[in-house]
C-alpha cells in the first residue's frame, strides 16, 4: 500500500475530534471573554480614522497586495478524553502532549485600507487584510514527548500494523492543506520626508484575526477548524507620490497573532494550537479623497 492510497477509509479514527455545539458555545464564550481594555480601543480606532479631525491634511483609502511568507508552525497540543489501548498499542490518557512542525509554502496577501495623514507627520488607518498559504510538509509528530514519525500508521488510526503500512511520516510528509487568515487592523505611522515626494515610514498595528486552519496530509482529514485571536503587526516602507492625489507604496510587514490559534482535531480526539506567523512583501496606491 503506497502513501498516496493511505486514506484510511477503511480503518477506525481515534475518536471524531468534531465540534459539537457546546465546544461551539465555548468558542464563542472564548472570543466573548476578550480583554475588554484591548477591546475598546479597537472599537475606539474606527471613530479616530473616520472622524477625520480638522488636522489632518489628507484622508485616503488604499488596496495592496503581495507575497506572504509565512514560518514554521510549532503545532501544540493535548489530547481531549481518553483512547483505549489495543492489543497493538497501549492507552493515551486524556491531557497527553501532541506536538509537530508544520512547513508552509509562499501565498499571498491582499488588503484595503481607509486613513487620515496630519501634518505632524503621523497617520493613522484601518485596515483590513485577508492572507492564505498553503502546507507544505508535517514532520517530527510526538505524542506524550515520544516521536513517532518513524512508527507504523496504525498507531494513530488504532488499525492493525502491516508490512504494507506506511509510517507516520510517510502519511504526515504528504503535505496538503492551507491556512487562510482574516484580519482587521488599527495602524498608526510615523511618514518621514513630508515634504518630499519619496517618504519612507515606519508603523505598527493592532488587530483581531481569524486564523482558518485545514490539515489534510495524504488526504486526511486531519484539522478543519479556526479561531479569532488578537493580532499585532509592524511595518515599514516607502511612499512615492505619483501625483497630487494618488501615491504609490512599498510595505514590509511582519504580522504575528497573541498565542496559539486552538482548533479540534477531526482525526484525534485532541486540540491543537497553531501559530500564525507571516511577513508580508507588498506594494499598493493610495487615492486621496480631499
Amino acid at each position: 500500500m503506497d502513501v498516496q492510497s493511505c486514506r484510511f477509509d477503511c480503518v477506525p479514527h481515534i475518536g471524531t475530534g468534531r465540534r459539537s455545539l457546546s465546544a461551539r458555545a465555548a468558542h464563542v464564550a472564548l472570543i466573548k471573554g476578550i480583554d475588554m481594555r484591548k477591546l475598546a480601543y479597537l472599537l475606539a480606532a474606527p471613530a479616530v480614522v473616520l472622524a477625520m479631525p480638522a488636522a489632518a491634511q489628507d484622508v485616503y483609502v488604499g488596496v495592496s497586495g503581495g507575497l506572504s511568507l509565512p514560518e514554521d508552525s510549532a503545532n501544540r497540543g493535548r489530547f481531549t478524553s481518553n483512547v483505549a489501548a489495543t492489543p497493538d498499542y497501549p492507552a493515551i490518557a486524556s491531557g497527553t502532549p501532541l506536538a509537530w512542525t508544520t512547513r508552509f509554502k509562499s501565498g499571498f496577501n491582499i488588503s484595503g485600507q481607509i486613513g487620515a495623514r496630519f501634518d505632524n507627520g503621523f497617520r493613522t488607518e484601518l485596515e483590513v487584510a485577508y492572507s492564505q498559504y498553503d502546507v507544505r510538509r508535517h514532520r517530527n509528530l510526538s505524542v506524550g514527548g515520544t516521536e513517532i514519525d518513524g512508527l507504523d500508521v496504525s498507531v494513530l488510526t488504532r488499525g492493525a500494523p502491516a508490512a504494507g503500512n506506511p509510517t507516520v511520516g510517510q502519511v504526515i510528509n504528504d503535505g496538503r492543506g492551507k491556512v487562510k487568515n482574516l484580519g482587521a487592523f488599527a495602524n498608526v505611522f510615523y511618514d518621514f520626508n513630508r515634504a518630499e515626494a519619496f517618504q519612507p515610514y515606519l508603523g505598527a498595528g493592532l488587530g483581531v484575526q481569524r486564523v482558518d486552519v485545514e490539515y489534510r496530509p495524504s488526504g486526511v482529514d486531519v484539522a478543519n477548524d479556526d479561531q479569532t485571536r488578537f493580532a499585532y503587526q509592524f511595518m515599514a516602507g516607502a511612499t512615492y507620490q505619483v501625483s497630487p492625489r494618488v501615491d504609490l507604496f512599498a510595505q514590509y510587514t511582519y504580522r504575528r497573532t497573541e498565542g496559539r490559534a486552538n482548533v479540534d482535531l477531526n482525526l484525534l480526539p485532541a486540540r491543537l494550537g497553531v501559530e500564525s506567523n507571516l511577513s508580508i512583501v507588498g506594494a499598493g496606491l493610495r487615492f486621496k479623497l480631499n
